[in-house]
């Protein structure tokens, strides 16, 4: 289901509102322009980083129809295709790929507490009949499912299995993905502090919020990374890794990154309750953090 152009870095938009709480199409059109200039393959929206659960039908349409429109076959669009059952989960698919995408992702159900073998039974249906190729996204924290290797295996036969979305943020987990699912199937990190060691372990590339804040960064880390020049990718790593903690860290991470964003000139608006918003704080430091590794890696 892959192929080399569905490789590389995926940046993850977020959904900047108006001064009246609505979407803002000319917002995100902006934000596809500034990643594509950086050179990333594909943009995954509708994800977390998105709030994508608290926007309706009509706003999800609207968002995916900006992004294709505006990525304009430069650029892999993958949409976030997130609920509980797997018949409304199938409809999202349907629907994005109606709208023009050129995948999916999906979790296991995030509610109830599942098994990892009834999890994946719920994926195995929603896969089997999906049109679009189909990144599976393994985030434990959120989903409370860890799905292992052996668990994704058993999609293999669906024959919509593109890529997996690793977040579950274990060391070797990335290089045991490949080892049980060969070839066919592309691993890319999720879990931007472990970005490095994933790359390091054969990653296919990368899903990244903070590709949407620090697009050149992150794509650059890409490119070393996958033309072998490591001791480049290792000093670039340090400068970047600081700022990308302190995003990973917070839990107020989607609220930390609009605000960055904001102060930056790309204005996003607040985050929809019940999101918790970043302490001011912890933007300047952030934005601090920012400041000095741009003038570290100006040159790169």
């Amino acid at each position: 289901m892959s192929g080399p152009n569905m490789r590389g870095v995926f940046a993850v938009p977020t959904t900047p509102f108006d001064s009246s709480g609505a979407q803002s199409a000319e917002q995100t059109a902006a934000g596809v322009e500034s990643v594509l200039a950086a050179g990333v393959t594909g943009i995954l929206c509708l994800g977390a980083t998105g709030e994508a659960l608290a926007l309706s039908r009509q706003e999800r349409d609207a968002q995916i129809r900006t992004v294709v429109d505006t990525a304009a076959g430069r650029a892999h669009v993958v949409v976030g295709c997130m609920a509980y059952t797997p018949t409304e989960v199938s409809a999202q698919i349907a629907q994005a790929q109606q709208l023009g995408a050129d995948a999916a992702m999906i979790t296991p159900p995030f509610y109830g507490g599942l098994e990892p073998d009834t999890a994946v039974a719920a994926l195995h249906t929603v896969m089997s009949t999906s049109e679009l190729p189909v990144m599976v996204y393994n985030n434990p924290h959120s989903t409370g499912t860890d799905l292992l290797p052996q668990h994704l295996g058993t999609l293999l036969d669906t024959g919509s299995f593109w890529s997996v979305k690793e977040t579950s943020g274990a060391a070797t987990r990335i290089r045991e993905l490949r080892d049980e699912l060969g070839t066919d199937v592309e691993v890319f990190v999720g879990a931007d502090g472990i970005a490095l060691e994933g790359f390091t372990q054969g990653a296919s590339g990368w899903v990244a919020a903070s590709a949407w804040l620090l697009p050149r960064q992150c794509q650059q880390l890409w490119d070393f990374s996958n033309q072998g020049r490591w001791d480049e990718a290792v000093a670039l790593w340090n400068q970047l890794a600081g700022p990308l903690g302190q995003i990973e860290d917070s839990p107020a991470f989607i609220s930390l990154i609009k605000q960055t964003l904001s102060r930056r000139g790309a204005q996003q608006g607040p985050v929809r309750a019940p999101l918790p918003t970043a302490a001011p704080d912890t933007v300047d430091a952030l934005l601090a953090a920012i400041t000095t590794m741009e003038k570290e890696t100006a040159h790169v």
